[in-house]
């Protein structure tokens, strides 16, 4: 069993996310991070507390395929220039409450759209999955989580259509999936022995996608099935699909560079330009963030237009991470913008900032807001341009 340490390492460090490209599986089947967490939910409510009472602490994404074009400049362009997020993206940040009328407390995860965030209420009682709306300033309920889940800690994927998660260790995982609109959680598959260690997952059309920590990535149906080794993933680590890496995903402080992005759908590989002092380099399909003598640094996955001397999440040891949305990177105090150059800072009262716990690159961060309520920052609706 692992230790409580690392669940609450898996609290400060989870995330991941980049957008679906709209591509089939496979190409017969186009339509078609876990820590083992048996831990009372007490215990995940105090890991979770360890994140936002711990000053500079910062939870972090993953990424995948974007927005973005071919490089075709390899001049170092200045430093990013700053503004509150507020400003910057005023129809992205909004008001969560930290409890439910129950009194359970809510972790934001991830963004479901540019409207809805997804909530895990960890109660007395079952955890359950409930869905934010912005608009309306109110949650509904997808599911409750299985009894025989009351004590441990879900991560989760979704793709506007199905929510999917699992639980479990290193020796036995559960994943299961529930419509978005609601219903009966339903069990698609188990894992046992080496196949249960799984870093990362996914869900597209009525596939749900994930890879083994050692490295591999296989796919099932969501209504239950053998599972499948997808070729083009062997020995990779998945991102969201359809991308892949052949380094772990998450945030990393080691120095091991990623080399190539794999489209696991065309079976297409992208190399990787790594400078020649960097360190623990992380690519969506068209930009990178890595580290270097000069702090972190973005730059195109061709080596093109980079950007150095970015003080990246953790300072001040900085973690590489791939860029959230193939565009966002997560800074000690804020989201850097490739797309625009501009770094979008929280309030200088707010003593922590996370990411959402989840089973690929989660796109919602948040803060402490007033009391009884967190600052949300979805991602998923910030415009195209600015």
């Amino acid at each position: 069993m692992r230790s409580e340490d690392e669940l609450i390492g898996a609290l400060r460090t989870a995330g991941e996310h980049a957008p679906d490209d709209g591509g089939g599986l496979l190409a017969g089947v186009a339509s078609r991070r876990r820590r083992r967490t048996r831990r009372r939910l007490r215990v995940l409510a105090a890991a979770a507390a360890v994140v936002v009472l711990s000053v500079g602490i910062r939870g972090v994404v993953l990424s995948g395929e974007g927005q973005g074009d071919a490089a075709t400049t390899s001049t170092e362009t200045p430093g990013p220039r700053s503004q509150p997020v507020e400003r910057v993206w005023p129809r992205a940040v909004f008001k969560v409450p930290t409890r439910n009328a129950l009194g359970a407390v809510y972790l934001p995860l991830t963004a479901l759209s540019a409207t809805e965030v997804l909530l895990l209420a960890t109660p007395v009682g079952n955890p359950t999955f409930e869905v934010y709306d912005v608009t309306t300033g109110k949650t509904r309920v997808v599911a409750e989580l299985p009894t025989s889940q009351r004590h441990m800690v879900p991560l989760a994927a979704a793709d506007g259509a199905y929510l999917v998660w699992y639980t479990g260790g290193r020796t036995s995982t559960e994943i299961w999936m529930v419509p978005l609109a609601g219903g009966e959680p339903t069990p698609v598959t188990g894992l046992s022995g080496a196949r249960a260690d799984v870093d990362a997952l996914s869900v597209n059309g009525d596939q749900v996608i994930w890879s083994e920590r050692s490295g591999d990535v296989w796919h099932a149906p969501l209504t239950g099935g053998i599972p499948e080794r997808i070729p083009s993933g062997n020995g990779l680590h998945l991102l969201r699909w359809p991308w892949a890496s052949d380094v772990p995903a998450g945030t990393d402080t080691g120095d091991r560079n990623q080399s190539e992005v794999v489209d696991l759908a065309l079976d297409t590989r992208i190399q990787v330009t790594v400078p020649g002092q960097a360190k623990g380099l992380r690519c969506g399909p068209h930009w990178c963030f890595g580290r270097d003598t000069k702090g972190g640094f973005v730059q195109r996955i061709d080596g093109g237009e980079v950007r150095s001397g970015l003080e990246g999440f953790g300072q001040p040891e900085v973690r590489s991470m791939a860029p959230i949305l193939n565009r966002f990177v997560v800074l000690r105090d804020g989201v850097y913008d490739v797309e625009t150059g501009l770094t979008a800072t929280i309030p200088r009262t707010a003593a922590w900032m996370s990411t959402g716990m989840t089973a690929e690159p989660s796109t919602a961060l948040y803060w402490e807001g007033e009391p009884g309520t967190y600052e949300v920052l979805n991602l998923a609706a910030v415009p195209s341009a600015q």
